[in-house]
């Protein structure tokens, strides 16, 4: 990691923490602590969003939740 490079130590001078638990995060030396989130649940509410608006039918949620769960490993 380019941290290291400079001399940094992570986690102990440098917490690293990743979106979306991609694969290489477990493999990585240190391995890297994610926020893990549902992609297919984002994926599904987004294609019904906008079917919604494409079918002109009114939005009520302007937020939502499809909440995350964090995956701690080595880096933080």
């Amino acid at each position: 990691m380019e941290a290291e490079s400079r001399g940094l130590r992570i986690p102990h001078d440098l917490a690293v923490i990743g979106f979306g638990d991609l694969d290489f995060a477990a493999s990585n030396r240190p391995s890297i602590t994610t926020v893990s989130v549902d992609r297919r649940a984002i994926g599904q509410r987004a294609a019904t969003l906008l079917a919604d608006r494409i079918e002109q039918k009114p939005c009520a949620e302007a937020i939502v939740d499809i909440g995350f769960h964090l995956i701690e490993r080595e880096s933080a």
